[in-house]
């Protein structure tokens, strides 16, 4: 592990001989982030102890996240980080993202390999409304169910992983996978991933995933310990509101027909 320094800024960062090219898992929040980025670290040689947190802090002083050269840049460094005047390394940290894809560029000089992992919104609303209250912060509105939070418009610290304005924050999450559907068409070196196969079909989703991405597989994969994730607060939500929630996404999900098929299939 290093202690990474760029433009006077520092930040520890594991470097690797055994990786050429960096990788990030990017997601819409409450997704599945940490469950995909520490099933990947635990069979191979990329890392999750530490990972890169691409977000402003730390990373605020040192990236415009809303430029693709800037981003380049970056990406480009965590390519070229030299130890002890030697050779160049690549980190081995997993980038943790929560930006749009888009914001990448087109990636022909293929500085990092993405693993876009989406959920069935209703679990990512009722994990992302607990989440909004763990926070002392205004990270977003805290409010008394997760019905309530879809149909807010975006609030607080949460807008800025925006590209545009949303009238609500069930368009927020949408927009987020269908961007990501929309770069995966020329971007190289991405796969994106349900949550439920990731759940369900552990092993085989994982395989599958370091193949197509060429990630060397070092063992066995194992599913990582959930006491490693970030939790919400613990909030009851009665069986009412979980129906209001059902039917609510399935007349807001058929506004976006692009969605991927296995979401839409969930809420017909």
């Amino acid at each position: 592990m290093v202690n990474f320094k760029i433009n006077g800024s520092s930040f520890e960062l594991s470097c690797s001989e055994k990786v050429n090219v960096p990788l990030m898992v990017c997601s819409h929040e409450r997704s599945g982030t940490h469950f995909m980025m520490n099933s990947i670290a635990k069979c191979s040689n990329y890392t999750s102890n530490p990972f890169l947190n691409f977000d402003y802090l730390p990373l605020g002083s040192l990236i415009n996240f809303f430029s693709e050269e800037s981003v380049r840049t970056f990406l480009n460094s965590l390519n070229n980080i030299k130890l002890n005047n030697s050779i160049n390394y690549c980190t081995n940290s997993i980038i943790k993202s929560h930006f749009p894809l888009s914001l990448l560029g087109n990636n022909e000089e293929n500085l990092c390999k993405v693993i876009y992992i989406y959920r069935n919104p209703e679990e990512v609303f009722l994990s992302y409304w607990k989440f909004l209250h763990r926070w002392d912060w205004f990270e977003g509105p805290k409010l008394n169910s997760p019905v309530e939070l879809m149909k807010i418009n975006p609030k607080g610290q949460s807008q800025r992983y925006q590209i545009e304005n949303c009238k609500n924050y069930f368009e927020r999450w949408a927009l987020h996978i269908l961007n990501a559907k929309k770069v995966q068409c020329c971007y190289k070196n991405m796969v994106m991933v349900n949550y439920s196969e990731l759940e369900n079909n552990f092993r085989e989703t994982i395989i599958t995933v370091c193949n197509q991405l060429g990630i060397d597989v070092i063992s066995s994969p194992s599913k990582p310990n959930k006491e490693k994730f970030i939790h919400g607060k613990e909030i009851a939500i009665s069986y009412k509101e979980k129906q209001l929630m059902k039917r609510y996404i399935s007349k807001e999900i058929q506004k976006f027909p692009d969605l991927p098929s296995d979401l839409k299939a969930l809420f017909k």
